[in-house]
């Protein structure tokens, strides 16, 4: 199992923040809402595709932008997880340019704006998600 792209990605698909915000994020919703779409004959799957998945748009959104920042600058688990270096992520190839020439640090700088690009580009895309989300839990009322 390891050195393959599963075990790099799946550890990455739950984390303790996203349950706490949507959690949050659902207490939010008025429970008048599921029982007028009772009322209306909806069924629970139909509820949740049709009227709680878009409204939570904003929360995927947020966790989403976050999952990826954190998943993309993780190094430890990388680093455990993988043996070969196809697998290696692009964090631990530029920890690896510092042990093989330590004098080409233009080189590492380069890589570094590199790797800064995805994520900032990620976070400048989502960021109105990001915020959204991130608030629209933490406000009753």
């Amino acid at each position: 199992m390891l050195d393959t792209y599963p075990v790099l990605i799946i550890p990455y698909l739950t984390s303790a923040m996203g349950i706490f915000l949507f959690r949050q994020f659902y207490m939010t919703f008025p429970k008048s809402l599921y029982e007028s779409a009772k009322l209306d004959g909806c069924t629970n799957l139909k509820f949740i595709v049709k009227i709680l998945m878009p409204l939570t748009k904003s929360a995927i959104g947020a966790m989403a932008v976050y999952t990826f920042i954190n998943a993309w600058n993780m190094y430890m688990w990388p680093l455990l997880v993988t043996g070969s270096n196809n697998m290696r992520t692009v964090q631990i190839g530029i920890s690896m340019l510092d042990s093989i020439d330590s004098q080409s640090i233009t080189l590492m700088i380069a890589g570094v704006v590199m790797i800064i690009i995805p994520s900032i580009s990620i976070f400048i895309v989502g960021q109105k998600q990001l915020i959204r989300g991130m608030f629209s839990g933490a406000v009753k009322g």
